[in-house]
């Protein structure tokens, strides 16, 4: 049985580090419906060049009003006057081009975004556009004519629904699961001013599903409603067995898996859900949102297992800390604001990710920690925020200052259960310092000051974060693939130098003094932040850099590789 669990985690590892790239897009099937429209808006104005791909401006010829190009690609070494759109295709922008509209490019990418010049915003979404030609005109696939009537927009379309048996991950590979694979039927349904989704998976984990005396499959079953394409309310339900990580806002699913699977080092910890949980909420465009939700919840500790790894197999995996066993009644309030040039690869625009969970219910068993924590009668009672705000600034025509400020942590109430805890650490935090390393005596960025609990949990009430980033162009570019094939690419990585400065700590909260401890009012003083300063290069699809503490004096510079940019 060891040697399917290997074989499986050796066939499926692959699956999991691209699955997790594609999870992001599955209700992406079309444009949201208002871009859709500005788009075919842009495409058919009077006064717009259209062409057909492939396209190009070549150096020292002028256009006069805005191009338009449908299924690209389109290469710019010239100026154009006004607005570029294009559709379905790729843009390559070189070092004479000169754009003095914005650049909105659907259904591809842009090389070259700060080679040349471009007076206004630039707007990238992966999503193609389905049309339909009209002449010299394009109009929405869905759109037009009797089909745009009111009473057809209710009907069933037999294409826009459909269904299929899902093999993917369900989550990172990690020292708790190995791989988790979800298993089952998907079906989604499009009825044209709106969308429903169905799934149901059993949850397989290849560290312990496959063994003859464990019972350890788990299971995710979700439905989710939108009423509205642009913009509209969504309601959804599901009913869940889990391994969840304790924090995941740091390094993303795909660095975490990879580092896990190749050389035995895992960033995260976790903690079993099981229950069911009702949302309701609005949404504008594919990234924002407002959304409220209530869960019923039974968390349990979970325990390493000895996980396949590439490398390092002989090394012990760190242990994954004993968490609180409780039941627990959660309503959440998520509020998603995105206004990003691209998100994958930003130029300009806001992002805001803000929280607050109140939690009520009964602890079982407590997890160990420095503080003593109170639970009169096993009950608890807790308020919990979290932030994540970010602002990317193009200053240059191909230089970046950005900025990003994480904060959270208890509000309210009873103290924090463990699996609410937060830390300031790791290679997405202060890179400057080791994971989980004291660096004498106590640890502001997990709260740890005594005794050091098994696998070094996070322990903090609150947290805060400062990250500012300056990056400017290479002019280098380093790989050509297509992120929508593994074997015919379109994806374009740029090159960047980074300098970057990170300041960050967390701290317990009490009305009694203690390591670490300060007043609910209260915030550490700066001087008391780690700081770290760094520098790297940037490919877009990996970077490599070096980061040295700045507020310990003596500790080493750090080397360390990120598969996507810091944030």
């Amino acid at each position: 049985m060891r040697r399917t669990t290997l074989t499986l985690a050796l066939i499926l590892v692959p699956l999991l580090l691209h699955a997790q790239q594609r999870d992001s897009t599955l209700h992406r099937r079309a444009l949201p419906r208002d871009i859709a429209q500005r788009v075919v808006r842009l495409y058919n104005a009077s006064g717009t060049l259209r062409a057909q791909g492939p396209f190009d401006v070549d150096s020292g010829r002028k256009i006069g009003g805005a191009l338009a190009v449908l299924d690209g690609p389109l290469t710019i070494a010239g100026h154009v006057a006004g607005d570029v759109v294009v559709i379905n295709g790729n843009v390559t922008v070189t070092e004479t081009a000169r754009i003095d509209g914005d650049l909105l490019v659907v259904g591809g990418e842009v090389a070259g975004r700060a080679r040349g010049y471009v007076g206004g915003e630039i707007r990238i979404y992966r999503d193609e556009l389905r049309y339909v030609r009209r002449d010299d005109r394009i109009a929405v696939a869905d759109s037009g004519g009797e089909e745009d009537a009111w009473w057809r927009r209710f009907e069933p379309r037999r294409d826009a629904s459909g269904s299929k048996f899902q093999v993917a991950s369900a989550g990172v590979y990690n020292r708790v699961e190995g791989l988790a694979v979800n298993l089952g039927p998907q079906v989604f349904y499009d009825f044209g001013n709106g969308s429903a989704q169905l799934d149901g998976y059993a949850v397989l984990r290849t560290a312990s599903s496959f063994r003859s005396r464990a019972n350890d499959v788990g299971h995710n079953l979700h439905g989710e409603l939108k009423l509205g394409t642009a913009r509209g309310v969504l309601i959804g339900a599901g009913a869940y067995n889990l391994v969840a990580p304790v924090e995941s806002w740091g390094l993303s699913s795909l660095e975490t898996g990879l580092a896990a699977a190749l050389f035995r080092r895992d960033y995260r910890d976790y903690y079993e859900q099981h229950g069911g949980g009702l949302t309701a909420g609005v949404f504008q465009g594919l990234n924002n949102r407002f959304t409220l939700s209530y869960a019923d919840e039974h968390w349990t500790p979970r325990t390493a297992n000895n996980a396949w790894t590439l490398f390092r197999s002989n090394v012990a995996w760190r242990p994954n800390p004993v968490e609180d066993a409780a039941h627990l009644h959660l309503l959440d309030a998520t509020l998603e604001l995105d206004t990003r040039t691209d998100v994958e690869n930003p130029w300009a625009g806001w992002y805001l990710m803000a929280q607050l969970e109140h939690g009520v219910g009964h602890m079982d068993s407590l997890g160990i920690t420095d503080a003593t924590r109170a639970y009169p009668n096993g009950r608890v009672n807790y308020n919990r925020a979290f932030v994540d705000a970010r602002r990317y600034n193009r200053i240059s025509r191909g230089a970046q200052l950005n900025l990003r400020v994480v904060a959270g942590g208890w509000i309210s109430g009873d103290p924090l259960p463990l699996e609410r805890r937060l830390s300031v650490d790791g290679y997405a935090a202060l890179p400057g310092f080791a994971f989980r390393s004291p660096q004498g005596g106590e640890d502001v960025s997990t709260c740890t000051y005594g005794t050091i609990p098994s696998g070094y949990p996070a322990q903090c009430d609150r947290i805060a974060l400062a990250q500012a980033e300056y990056r400017s162009d290479l002019h280098v570019r380093l790989f050509d693939w297509d992120e929508d094939s593994w074997l015919r690419p379109h994806f374009r990585a740029d090159g960047a130098w980074v300098v970057f400065l990170d300041a960050g700590r967390g701290w317990l909260v009490g009305d009694r003094g203690g390591p670490m401890t300060y007043r609910s009012g209260e915030m550490p003083a700066l001087s008391t932040f780690r700081s770290d300063l760094g520098a790297g290069l940037d490919f877009d699809v990996f970077g490599i850099y070096v980061a040295k503490a700045l507020s310990t004096a003596g500790l080493p510079a750090r080397v360390f590789v990120r598969f996507q940019h810091r944030f």
